[in-house]
């Protein structure tokens, strides 16, 4: 009977001890998922890659979500189609200016809760505040607005445009005529962004885990909404949709 109990109270420490263990392994790993995340999110509010690099995978790293924050992403994304074309003074000043609107478009963040599966990924759920709608300049309405202040741009200076063309030569007059249409798309994308409210939005970052090193990384980023039910539908129902209207893309629709 001694015997009995000494088994039966080996076995109920064991199951104390493995349980409590456990335990401590949750609350770490909960811990490092909290601590990944909060490091990926300062990151990119203050546009530090090496940080971005540092909590997350190359996808995300290299990604759109991260890309909505780069100057330089936005700029080649502004004047793809414009290779060769010498900007001017103005016109690259005036891209700066607008594209560096971007590296400070998160103004404070919050890691709302973290969960970890039972598969091993983890999720941290984000609250993001931005300065204005981070795909404002992809909307068809400013689409629609550059389309239009394009064509009447040409219409207006298309007697300049061809005297320029026969007195300097048809790479001149295509040069003003880039930098004028690239001034104009800027323009409205500033009276947009100026005219824009703070948003709200609802982030799930999937986290996994890198077993070489025991640390945690960000491995996607979707809306809360995407993450549970695949809508996409950001705090203030805003489309989270992060695209640019290209200069190539506005090139093209006044050709038409």
């Amino acid at each position: 009977m001694n015997r009995l109990k000494r088994i039966l109270a080996l076995s109920i420490a064991t199951v104390i001890v493995a349980a409590s263990l456990s335990g401590c392994s949750a609350k770490k790993d909960k811990d490092g998922v909290m601590e990944a995340a909060q490091s990926f999110m300062e990151a990119v509010k203050s546009g530090s890659k090496d940080g971005i690099n540092q909590y997350s995978s190359d996808e995300v790293a290299n990604g759109e979500f991260v890309g909505v924050f780069d100057s330089e992403a936005i700029k080649e994304a502004v004047t793809a189609g414009l290779a060769g074309t010498n900007m001017t003074e103005e016109t690259q000043d005036k891209l700066d200016e607008i594209c560096s609107k971007f590296d400070t478009l998160v103004e404070e963040y919050q890691i709302t809760d973290v969960t970890v599966a039972d598969d091993g990924s983890a999720t941290a759920y984000v609250t993001m505040k931005t300065g204005f709608p981070y795909d404002v300049t992809g909307s068809e309405k400013v689409h629609e607005a550059v389309a239009q202040a394009i064509t009447e741009y040409d219409e207006q200076n298309l007697e300049e445009l061809q005297t320029l063309s026969d007195e300097q030569g048809e790479e001149v007059a295509n040069e003003k005529a880039q930098n004028d249409r690239l001034m104009i798309l800027l323009d409205i994308y500033e009276d947009e962004i100026e005219a824009s409210e703070p948003v709200t939005y609802m982030l799930a970052l999937t986290l996994l885990k890198n077993e070489e090193t025991d640390s945690w990384y960000v491995s996607a980023v979707q809306s809360y909404d995407s993450s549970i039910a695949g809508t996409g539908v950001p705090a203030k129902q805003t489309d989270t949709s992060a695209t640019e209207v290209s200069s190539s893309e506005v090139l093209e629709k006044t050709d038409d």
